[in-house]
C-alpha cells in the first residue's frame, strides 16, 4: 500500500511575495519528496460570515480557480513536485487547519503578508494559531528568496521554556534531508530556576542530536547584548539559510523589524501539539 505524499501549503495571493515563499517551497519540498499545495484564501467578510453566506460570486470563483490552476500549470514546469491548486472562502485559520488533515500537510511556506482585494493581512497571525491535536505544523515565514541553492546553515536559539522540546523533530527532520549544520545559541541567564530549565534542555538537546548522529556545535551570547540581537548577528556572522523557534516568539524576533539580515533569514515556527511528546518519528 502506498503512503500518501507529505504536502506543502503556499498561500497563493498571486502577488511577488508568493513567488518568494515558493522558491523555499520548492527547496523544502524537492529534497523530502513532496507535494506542493497552492492555496488561494478568500477571507469571508464578518457580515457574510454572521448571515451564512458566501461573499464571491460563482462565476468569480470559477475564474480565480482558472488563474490558479494556469499558475500551477507554469510551475510544474520548473519543479519536479507535483502542483495542485484550490480556491477556498472562509476563516484561514479553520480552512487551513481542516487542510492539515484532509490534505495530508506537513509544512506551510508564507509571504509575511498575504494580500485579498488590496487589503494586506499578516499571515503569522492566522498561522500560529494552527495548534492541532496529536500534530504540531511548522510555518515558514519568508521575506526574500533563499540565498543558497539548499539549506546549510541554520540557526536554533535555546529556550528553558519546555515546549522549546518540539523543536527538535523539526531540527532532525531538516538535518535528515539536508546534512545541514545545527547551529545552537543559548541565552546568559542569572536566574537559577531558568539556568535548571535550560540546562535540562540542553542535556535533552545533546542527547536527542548525538542519538541521531547529528552534527551541531553550542554558543553562548554575550551577556550585554538582548538575546535576539545575539542571536540575529550570529545568524548573520554565518550566513544562516533558517532561523528555527517556537511560534509564540515570532514577535520578538521578527514582528516589524528594521533589521535587513532579520528580512532577508526565514523563520521556521514551531506551534507545539496539544499532548506530552513522544519519539520522533
Amino acid at each position: 500500500m502506498n503512503t500518501p505524499k507529505k504536502v506543502a501549503l503556499v498561500p497563493w495571493d498571486f502577488t511577488e511575495g508568493s513567488e518568494i515563499a515558493l522558491k523555499h517551497a520548492i527547496q523544502l519540498a524537492e529534497v523530502a519528496g513532496n507535494d506542493i499545495l497552492l492555496l488561494h484564501i478568500m477571507p469571508i467578510t464578518w457580515l457574510s460570515s454572521l448571515l451564512g453566506k458566501k461573499s464571491a460570486k460563482p462565476e468569480a470563483t470559477e475564474q480565480l480557480k482558472r488563474r490558479l490552476e494556469a499558475e500551477a500549470d507554469r510551475i510544474a514546469r520548473q519543479t519536479k513536485c507535483h502542483i495542485f491548486s484550490m480556491v477556498l472562502e472562509g476563516d484561514p485559520t479553520k480552512i487551513i487547519k481542516e487542510l492539515i488533515t484532509t490534505a495530508n500537510l506537513n509544512l506551510i511556506v508564507s509571504f509575511k503578508t498575504y494580500t485579498f482585494e488590496k487589503k494586506k493581512y499578516d499571515t503569522n497571525l492566522f498561522l500560529r494559531k494552527l495548534t492541532v491535536k496529536n500534530l504540531n505544523i511548522p510555518f515558514l515565514i519568508a521575506e526574500a528568496a533563499p540565498v543558497h541553492s539548499h539549506y546549510i546553515e541554520i540557526v536554533v536559539p535555546l529556550d528553558y521554556d519546555k515546549k522549546y522540546k518540539e523543536i527538535l523533530h523539526w531540527i532532525i527532520y531538516l538535518s535528515k534531508y539536508y546534512k545541514c549544520n545545527i547551529n545552537l545559541i543559548k541565552p546568559y541567564i542569572s536566574d537559577e530556576g531558568k539556568k535548571r530549565n535550560m540546562a535540562n534542555n540542553i542535556y535533552f538537546t545533546k542527547k536527542m542530536l548525538d542519538g541521531n548522529k547529528i552534527v551541531y556545535g553550542i554558543k553562548t551570547a554575550k551577556r550585554q547584548n538582548t538575546f535576539r540581537d545575539e542571536v540575529i548577528k550570529f545568524a548573520n556572522n554565518i550566513d544562516a539559510d533558517l532561523i528555527l523557534i517556537m511560534a509564540d516568539k515570532f514577535d520578538t524576533y521578527a514582528r516589524d523589524s528594521k533589521d535587513k539580515t532579520t528580512q532577508r533569514i526565514p523563520f521556521m515556527c514551531i506551534t507545539p501539539r496539544t499532548r506530552k511528546l513522544q519519539g520522533f518519528a
